[in-house]
């Protein structure tokens, strides 16, 4: 398999295009999130610049807006052209039992349960019943599913089932480890890049939420690179100067971004590689040779060939 992560676009820091990485071969892609219709249009031309492949696995890692608004638009044109989907996401009513034993209140009912869940993960709902319209395969991202040379290692079942029954109790704004709970329990996806750099992508997750770290080459940092997230992974790892990691920072300037400037800083200080980062174009893994026939540059935004490699 080999990695795209999508960038923003045309310099334009101020909109929320949010995140979109392609995991691909010549007959198989994986498109992990899709934040922006945007990006939705970038997978089109992918795919029309890879005709072979047939077969599609789209993965929502979680609910928040700048992980899921361009998936219809994407699942419309691959119905269109008649691809093979299969979509994985937490398909949350399927643990409604598990979520409904966190309460501890015996006045809360299962239908209850499932209608205020439909209600909280609004954005996975519409797009699991638009898939489902499309006729395309729809399952539970559990632990151990594998397809196309990846495989789901997070959450387990306690762990978003946690999730769920905070998102419930208390809101959307209430939080896990510092984490929205829409965050915290993010589909984690594992896959190895041409069977050598074993990957980790985790969205937005909770770094508690995340295990067996130093068993990876090239790691996700999760929330669009928020520093406080990275330097708990560093110290979560043995030995963080080995690792390689990767950013998709296309969140904008606003406030509530994820924004890396602090961790691109940080990252500078403590003398560590520094991450590949989508703030500065696409990201291209595994990083071809230097000087191998035909290499490409890392970091090129979409339409532009100005680029730099690193953060």
């Amino acid at each position: 398999m080999k990695l795209q992560a999508l960038s923003y676009y045309n310099h334009d820091t101020d909109t929320r295009y949010g995140d979109c990485i392609l995991l691909y071969d010549t007959t198989a892609l994986v498109v992990y999130d899709c934040g922006h219709k945007m990006h939705a249009d970038a997978v089109e031309q992918f795919l029309l610049n890879n005709s072979l492949i047939a077969t599609i696995y789209l993965v929502v890692s979680h609910n928040d807006s700048d992980h899921t608004d361009g998936m219809i638009d994407l699942m419309e044109y691959l119905h269109d052209n008649d691809y093979n989907v299969t979509l994985y996401s937490s398909l949350y009513l399927k643990s409604a039992r598990t979520v409904l034993k966190q309460f501890d209140d015996d006045r809360r009912t299962l239908s209850a349960t499932k209608e205020h869940i439909l209600e909280t993960f609004d954005n996975i709902k519409k797009i699991v019943e638009k898939a489902e319209a499309l006729g395309f395969s729809v399952k539970n991202a559990e632990v151990n599913t594998a397809f196309a040379g990846c495989m789901i290692v997070g959450p387990t079942e306690e762990e978003f089932s946690e999730v769920v029954a905070k998102a419930i109790e208390d809101g959307e704004v209430s939080h896990i480890d510092g984490e929205t709970v829409m965050n915290a329990a993010s589909v984690q996806l594992k896959c190895t890049l041409d069977g050598q750099q074993i990957t980790l992508l985790c969205g937005d997750a909770s770094p508690s939420y995340l295990h067996n770290l130093d068993t990876y080459h090239i790691i996700q940092l999760p929330h669009h690179g928020k520093l406080n997230n990275a330097k708990e992974i560093f110290n979560i790892l043995k030995s963080p100067y080995s690792k390689q990691f990767l950013v998709s920072d296309n969140t904008g300037s606003g406030a509530t971004s994820g924004g890396s400037d602090a961790l691109i800083e940080y990252m500078k200080v403590e003398r560590m590689t520094p991450a590949y980062n989508t703030r500065y174009g696409v990201v291209n893994l595994p990083k071809p040779s230097f000087g191998s026939v035909g290499s490409t540059a890392q970091g090129v935004k979409l339409g532009e060939m100005d680029c730099k490699r690193w953060c």
